[in-house]
């Protein structure tokens, strides 16, 4: 089984598609942040929308929450509006016009692959720890699961605070002990990876040039410019 992961797509969805065309996979997750880019319009913004409503239709790819998107879906919520940068009413209404709540229930905060996270900014120990469980897969889901019912509520959640899922910075992000993460977020021209106990973060958020692989397990990050696997498991540790 093999997995591709798109990080940060900010309107640049004709790219993006060509860079799954090139690198066929089994599966395609995309990190999130399928909105807002400098200079955008309410024109552009639709266009992002019809692509992400026939994408979400496709069983082959999953999509996750990032706080681009989450401000399009609920944007009179203050916690998860509250920096806001690139969100105009214009945008929202045209995003309106073509995704729908349903569209918009498709999409995960996160998903497991084996023993890899994936999500948009990161699982911190602040959100997501406990003193005695640590960082468990079991209680992030349920812990992502309940902050979407209060997202439909209008209830805050720290799940969509500024360590949270969806606005953690990289610098920020520890390394768990039970699983590796590929995240999105924080921009970089460089590959970003750090390692603990035999698990590592990394960043893929690379203006897109960096894309995340996953192959029975084993994680691999591709660089689009040439074309070639960059860091391997196992191989550039």
């Amino acid at each position: 089984m093999k997995t591709l992961v798109i990080p940060d797509v900010h309107n640049h969805t004709t790219e993006v598609e060509a860079q799954i065309a090139r690198y066929p996979a089994d599966r395609v997750v995309f990190l999130g942040d399928y909105f807002d880019s400098f200079g955008d319009n309410p024109a552009m913004a639709a266009e992002t929308a019809a692509w992400l409503k026939a994408s979400l239709a496709r069983p082959e790819r999953l999509h996750l929450w990032g706080n681009h998107d989450l401000w399009y879906r609920f944007p009179t919520n203050s916690q998860i509006c509250w920096i806001g940068s690139g969100f105009t009413p214009r945008k929202h209404a045209e995003i309106s016009k073509i995704l729908t709540v349903e569209d918009w229930s498709r999409l995960k905060l996160v998903e497991f692959v084996d023993e890899i996270a994936l999500c948009h900014a990161g699982i911190g120990p602040e959100v997501f720890g406990h003193p005695v469980a640590g960082l468990d897969p079991g209680r992030i889901e349920s812990q992502c699961a309940a902050a979407m019912r209060d997202a439909e509520a209008g209830i805050d959640n720290e799940v969509f605070g500024e360590s949270g899922i969806v606005w953690l910075r990289w610098w920020n992000l520890g390394v768990a002990e039970k699983f590796s993460q590929f995240v999105g977020h924080t921009p970089a021209k460089e590959l970003r990876i750090e390692s603990a106990h035999g698990r590592r973060n990394i960043c893929l958020d690379s203006m897109g040039r960096y894309l995340g692989l996953i192959e029975d397990g084993v994680m691999a990050v591709i660089d689009d410019f040439s074309g070639r696997i960059a860091w391997r498991q196992g191989e550039s540790d």
